[in-house]
């Protein structure tokens, strides 16, 4: 349907929509106007983003040259990317939020990658292994086979708890901000 208008009844139908979960490009070409449209109504009807742990709001300040000096040494002391990733840090570190120093964060995105690097390791024994036992070259004792299943259920288990760390790390604080709760 191509509107003339975006009518108030027609604004009301597609905000239902939006709170039902559909995608603002969806709804923009149900009614036939453009995306921006569509994004602009869910500004205004204070929906914010349709993910939960995505910024919506914008805000603005005005920094003397001191605070803004001061802000730029803090992102390159802190390595953040940007000052509104430093001013995000600053709030959740305010407010209580969960929020690692940038080496903490480091260190884990270390753990992770050696964590894999020894996968692949594993992955390539037990693939030479299998290789070797299939020419009729080896073979693996029950004792052997029992020794690999526990290796594969702790890497499986240690891989799933760094993953559920790393997650935590990225999401709680900013899922709690944008709750609004303190913990």
């Amino acid at each position: 349907m191509t509107l003339k208008s975006f009518a108030s009844k027609h604004k009301k139908e597609a905000s239902d929509m939006l709170l039902e979960g559909a995608p603002a490009k969806a709804v923009a070409a149900k009614f036939g106007v453009h995306v921006s449209t569509i994004y602009e109504l869910r500004k205004d009807m204070g929906h914010g983003h349709t993910k939960a742990d995505r910024a919506s709001h914008v805000v603005t300040l005005r920094l003397s040259d001191d605070e803004f000096r001061a802000l730029n040494a803090f992102v390159a002391d802190a390595g953040l990317p940007s000052r509104t990733a430093a001013l995000r840090s600053l709030i959740r570190a305010a407010t209580g939020f969960l929020e690692l120093r940038r080496e903490e964060y480091l260190d884990l995105s270390e753990a992770r990658t050696e964590l894999k690097a020894q996968g692949r390791n594993l992955n390539q024994i037990a693939f030479a292994l299998n290789k070797a036992a299939l020419k009729g070259e080896a073979r693996l004792t029950e004792q052997d086979k029992g020794f690999l299943a526990d290796v594969k259920r702790s890497y499986a288990a240690l891989d799933a708890r760094l993953s559920a760390a790393f997650r935590e790390v990225r999401q709680k604080g900013r899922a709690a901000l944008h709750a609004g709760d303190r913990p």
